[in-house]
């Protein structure tokens, strides 16, 4: 077991992190918080039940430990990959601007990951699409709790924003929106007009992947020419 842990650090360091298949990746990681043979076994354990390196490290802590039998130094050690590919992802987006609905899906993909419940979030932006504020509104999610329509307003309000982006996750569901999320949104929608701002997008991220309202339920939003659909 020593030998393969020294052969993947050996290679890592030649050639580099793309060189690693990702059952190596998982041993070298593994082998600075568990001892002995106990890092092979546990990359097998994740492997098996996650699949991949980047699925595991967005599963909850707690999970990772009970089911995969691993410490609580190996729980942390996972999670910080995503927290920091997640805050990597969010400054990314913050520089390069929510003008699209790729962007607005980068964002909030990244903002909400890692979510074991549903959670509904708010951006608000100046004329540009340069993020001013965003938070975390309600938990829940629309389909459980009701939304505060009015804790999205006074959040508009108090962020002086131009446009505001709303979203909100399907931690163990597919990405497509039910007839409650498209009802609430135009609620939402008209609320914010109301107190002179325009709702620029409803994103729903899903375990497959992120849904824009905008892009296909149009007829919901008050038009912005410069938000760009591709």
């Amino acid at each position: 077991m020593i030998d393969l842990i020294n052969e993947i650090r050996k290679k890592y360091a030649d050639f580099g992190y793309d060189a690693l298949r990702d059952p190596e990746k998982l041993i070298l990681l593994l082998s600075y918080s568990e001892s002995g043979s106990k890092a092979e076994i546990s990359a097998e354990k994740i492997s098996e039940i996650y699949g991949n390196l980047h699925t595991a490290a967005d599963s909850d802590p707690i999970f990772l430990m009970k089911e995969c039998k691993i410490s609580s130094s190996s729980a942390i050690l996972l999670n910080l990959i995503s927290e920091i590919k997640r805050k990597s992802e969010i400054d990314l987006a913050i520089k390069n601007r929510i003008n699209t609905v790729f962007n607005a899906k980068k964002f909030f993909s990244a903002y909400l990951r890692g979510k074991n419940t549903e959670y509904v979030a708010a951006v608000a932006t100046d004329t540009k699409f340069r993020i001013k504020n965003a938070a975390i509104i309600a938990y829940g999610g629309f389909s459980e709790v009701h939304v505060p329509i009015r804790s999205i307003t006074d959040f508009a309000l108090k962020s002086e924003g131009v446009y505001i982006f709303i979203a909100h996750c399907h931690p163990k569901e597919s990405d497509n929106p039910s007839a409650t999320d498209i009802s609430t949104t135009i609620e939402i929608s008209e609320a914010i007009e109301c107190i002179g701002m325009k709702l620029a997008d409803h994103i729903i991220t899903g375990i497959d992947g992120a849904y824009s309202l905008r892009e296909n339920k149009g007829d919901i939003f008050t038009t912005i020419p410069d938000y760009i659909i591709e």
